[in-house]
């Protein structure tokens, strides 16, 4: 298995660049910075964007950064697509913290049925063990994905189906890739997480989220129609989510 490791970085911060590439040693890892797009950018490639649908289904429209920050993921997706040297794409955000010896702990990894694997989670999910790394970590098989994309490795197997499945954003990208029982790709990880990674909500912190704060949970011009379309919308996540928990469960037996 071959892959390569890149970190999405805002050209002007040069703070988290340096965070992320002073972890290359330990980590065992060969770190390629890759520019991330930005609101500016963002005009120059092409994206589609559905805002009835966002407002339908989170109860507003994605911020201009949220945009941005998933066209940097599905660039370097459309990218390892016609990469003729790597497998996978091992794929950091720069305020992660990688531990020590992953490039090592990776190579132990059996890759024959994966094509997405979570090196970091923010929300605890039903999963069943399926390998055993070492004494104290395990590759897992997820009911659906632990939102966040702070570390992932793709395939380009599963770069193809994700590519096709955020064609239209509707969503931020954490919450559109994590949902395998839409698009279709098993969800695995190595637990516990080998990167951590916290957003940072500090204005003054050169840590600061470049996507920015959400100014609030729904649109203030939200209607009657998209709220009611909204709690559709997470009643049927609530269907599919007890679903995958259940096909997990029954594999598990």
């Amino acid at each position: 298995m071959r892959y390569k490791t890149f970190a999405i970085n805002l050209k002007s911060n040069e703070y988290r660049r340096n965070h992320i590439l002073q972890q290359q040693e330990k980590s065992g890892l060969d770190i390629t910075i890759f520019e991330a797009v930005t609101p500016e950018t963002l005009k120059g490639l092409p994206h589609k964007y559905c805002e009835k649908y966002s407002r339908r289904f989170t109860g507003r429209p994605l911020k201009e950064t949220e945009k941005a920050c998933a066209m940097s993921h599905i660039t370097l997706w459309r990218q390892l697509l016609n990469d003729p040297t790597n497998d996978f794409y091992l794929i950091l955000e720069n305020d992660a913290d990688v531990m020590e010896g992953l490039d090592a702990l990776i190579h132990k990894v059996d890759f024959t049925n994966i094509d997405l694997l979570k090196l970091s989670g923010k929300t605890k999910r039903k999963k069943i063990k399926v390998q055993t790394l070492n004494h104290d970590r395990a590759v897992y098989k997820y009911a659906f994905g632990p939102l966040d994309t702070a570390a992932y490795m793709i395939s380009k197997k599963g770069a193809e189906k994700l590519i096709g499945y955020c064609e239209y954003l509707f969503a931020p990208v954490d919450i559109m890739m994590d949902r395998s029982f839409d698009h279709g790709i098993p969800i695995y990880g190595i637990f516990p997480y080998p990167v951590v990674a916290d957003f940072c909500f500090d204005e003054n912190s050169p840590m600061f989220t470049s996507i920015g704060k959400r100014d609030s949970k729904y649109a203030e011009d939200i209607t009657i129609s998209e709220r009611i379309w909204q709690r559709y919308y997470r009643f049927l996540g609530s269907i599919k989510r007890k679903y995958a928990n259940w096909t997990l469960n029954l594999e598990q037996k």
